[in-house]
């Protein structure tokens, strides 16, 4: 089946529609988030480049959730993260954030409650993929994540599908079915792969993205499995699923989180640092945005990373005027330089 796509930087998932975008013809500045916090009963707060790099929380974030929270309002991580979200939950706890189990949806957890569904009956991105699976992987946790998922590892050559969690390291390089040691990427390794891939059947094999990051949150051009899509789509590739925003699923799994949270049709805000995942994402899903200056764009607007420095107008005017071009006239609802009180 061909996954419907548009012309990169903008995958979409298979099988899922575009909605309509709501294009905003002027976003609104703000001096801190608690100014439009009023407007919303939800949250939807990117991690990454948002509240914290990956090891430590930015300056006044955590007190800035604190207050949100002592407001009443909802607060929901929503996270292109491959892994799990207890992983996430964990590490945020250890930084401060008081988040529960249930204020986390990453896409790697969808991903892995799709797979762990099984082969006979599992709804779509995850239908007709089968048991076998070549894994490029974050370094960490593949071995269990796809042993856990019910799904067994595999060469290219004999794989029914390839999973796209990181390109850190590569599961499914080893000699055979039973000897699958995880070995590091390289982006010669990918081309074969993928030429591999696209050799074994018209189209390709599916792809699975567990990660549609483009770039990292510290802005380097290191590999992404966005990327990765991208560079398999251009060989031809027919069905390519991603899991994450921007794409439906992610957000419909907040919305189920919400209602059972009891705030079904609330008014909700997405909070995040990237233009084509965190605005975009919250544009064609029906959702307002705020976007963070000092993310994955602050060498873009000429400013530091994660500092709450407000850019100057008129680079933060022509990145926006770029995307709102490329993307039919999406803009986010409101800018802010930073996350914090």
């Amino acid at each position: 089946m061909l996954t419907t796509l548009l012309a990169p930087p903008s995958l979409l998932l298979r099988g899922a529609a575009r909605r309509s975008v709501r294009p905003v013809l002027s976003a609104a500045k703000l001096g801190s988030l608690l100014d439009v916090c009023e407007s919303y009963d939800c949250l939807l707060l990117d991690q990454f480049g948002v509240i914290h790099d990956g090891t430590t929380a930015y300056d006044g974030a955590v007190s800035a959730v604190s207050e949100l929270q002592r407001r009443g309002k909802k607060i929901v991580i929503i996270s292109n993260s491959s892994r799990r979200r207890g992983d996430t939950v964990a590490r945020l706890r250890q930084m401060g954030f008081a988040i529960s189990d249930d204020d986390v949806v990453t896409s790697g957890d969808l991903v892995f409650e799709g797979l762990r569904a099984g082969v006979d009956a599992p709804r779509p991105p995850f239908d007709g993929l089968g048991m076998r699976c070549f894994v490029f992987g974050n370094g960490a946790d593949d071995e269990q994540y796809v042993r856990d998922a019910g799904r067994v590892a595999a060469p290219v050559e004999s794989a029914d599908f390839i999973l796209a969690r990181g390109l850190f390291s590569m599961l499914g390089a080893g000699p055979d079915l039973l000897r699958q040691p995880s070995a590091d990427y390289t982006a010669e390794a990918e081309a074969k792969v993928l030429a591999a891939a696209m050799a074994r059947t018209p189209g390709g094999l599916p792809l699975l993205v567990a990660n549609p990051d483009l770039t990292r949150p510290d802005g380097n051009d290191s590999p992404m499995p966005g990327r990765l899509a991208q560079r398999y789509l251009e060989l031809g590739a027919a069905d390519i699923r991603l899991v994450g925003k921007p794409h439906p699923l992610i957000y419909e799994a907040c919305r189920a989180r919400l209602a059972a949270s009891g705030i079904e049709g609330g008014r909700i805000a997405a909070v995040g640092d990237s233009l084509h995942h965190d605005v975009l994402g919250a544009s064609d899903n029906g959702v307002d945005s705020v976007f963070i200056c000092g993310g994955v764009h602050c060498a873009e607007l000429g400013v530091a990373q994660a500092q709450a420095e407000t850019p100057e107008q008129a680079k933060l005017d022509a990145l926006l005027d770029g995307f709102a071009a490329e993307h039919g006239g999406v803009r986010p609802t409101h800018t802010l330089a930073g996350f914090c009180e």
